[in-house]
């Protein structure tokens, strides 16, 4: 994973209302406004989000597509309903990522980058 791209997504996770978005969809599907998304998918859709943080449409969608363009969530289009969904791997690769370059140390065994 390149630099920009790790400041990328923790530039989308430093504001607060994306945070919450995530975390809500990380404890699961919201009381969905549409019956195009299962509980264990953790998805949600414009409306869910705005229903639990009193946030607008517009800002939740703003939030929402900030958050696909990084790769934090996915899109994906149900009939008339746009739903997205969280992405665990991209969320594993920051983590990943800033391990590796924030404690190299750890990485000592796996590069040889100690004597």
């Amino acid at each position: 994973m390149n630099t920009q791209s790790v400041l990328d997504r923790l530039s989308a996770l430093a504001d607060k209302s994306r945070f919450t978005i995530l975390q809500i969809m990380a404890k699961g599907a919201i009381g969905t406004c549409c019956d195009r998304i299962e509980a264990y998918e953790n998805g949600c859709c414009v409306a869910d989000v705005v229903a639990v943080t009193g946030l607008s449409q517009p800002t939740v969608s703003h939030h929402l597509k900030t958050l696909e363009k990084v790769g934090l969530v996915r899109k994906e289009v149900r009939g008339p309903w746009t739903c997205y969904f969280p992405n665990p791997e991209a969320i594993d690769e920051l983590i990943s990522t800033l391990r590796v370059e924030l404690y190299p140390s750890e990485n000592c065994n796996e590069g040889g980058c100690c004597p």
